[in-house]
């Protein structure tokens, strides 16, 4: 159940990965964030999606994506709400905070921090992205990084505002490479077409976006929907063909 969270982080959270707004609010929230952004047309939102696990309810998780203090700096946070069977194997103190740049033509981090909620911090992560130096350097499961950073690299949470800002601006994606910890990890995506989608928030007509990393038998799903600026309403996680995690959007918030 562990793997619960990492999804999270990933979509949309992510992405992640969203008080209640209609449909036609949420349109409205996505034009206002263009022209607050500068042309940046990425919606800023806070979300909630109830997790499950191959059917057993996990919980809710909580993302939210906000410009932040510096002009063009945007902060992308996540942390989880456990019921009693999700706090097995999530503490309720674990948060994820990204800091990123967002311009019209790119997202690019600037820093990660994985915090497990746990005294020991086993599975604590913080990444710097200096890019003036082409590095990367940090921590991450107690163990230093200080690496090579490729050009066009994301964090496993800025992948998820720039997923949004492709399908707002009109581009189709169709890879990017994650920087998990030390390792970097190339995701192929590709559209699997459109798809009504019912959630405990409402019903929404989506696009279907899937993912996959290089050499995984896993699969992620993500339906986005336009009329909220493409925040996705619906994640599943598949194992060799058979859904292992899922996620469903049951709160949204303009900022």
């Amino acid at each position: 159940m562990q793997k619960r969270f990492r999804v999270g982080r990933l979509v949309v959270a992510a992405a992640w990965l969203l008080a209640a707004a209609l449909a036609t609010q949420g349109a409205a929230a996505a034009t206002d964030s263009k022209v607050a952004a500068g042309g940046v047309g990425v919606p800023q939102y806070r979300a909630r999606y109830q997790v499950s696990y191959r059917g057993i309810g996990g919980g809710q998780i909580e993302s939210a994506l906000r410009r932040g203090p510096a002009p063009g700096q945007w902060l992308y946070e996540s942390r989880a709400f456990p019921n009693i069977l999700g706090r097995v194997a999530v503490s309720p103190d674990a948060r994820q905070r990204s800091t990123m740049e967002i311009t019209p033509a790119a997202v690019r981090p600037l820093s990660l921090v994985f915090d497990d909620g746990s005294e020991a911090g086993a599975k604590d992560m913080r990444l710097e992205f200096d890019w003036a130096a082409g590095r990367v350097r940090g921590e991450s499961k107690g163990k230093a990084i200080d690496q090579p950073l490729t050009p066009g690299t994301q964090d496993t949470t800025s992948v998820q505002a720039a997923m949004l800002l492709e399908l707002t601006a009109g581009r189709e994606p169709g890879m990017f490479r994650i920087q998990n910890g030390a390792r970097l990890e190339e995701y192929r995506y590709w559209p699997e077409g459109r798809a009504t989608v019912v959630t405990p928030y409402g019903q929404f007509e989506t696009v279907v976006w899937a993912s996959q990393r290089d050499g995984s038998k896993r699969v992620n799903r993500v339906w986005h929907a336009p009329q909220l600026g493409y925040v996705p309403v619906q994640a599943i996680q598949y194992n060799k063909g058979r859904p292992d995690v899922q996620m469903k959007l049951v709160s949204l918030e303009r900022l």
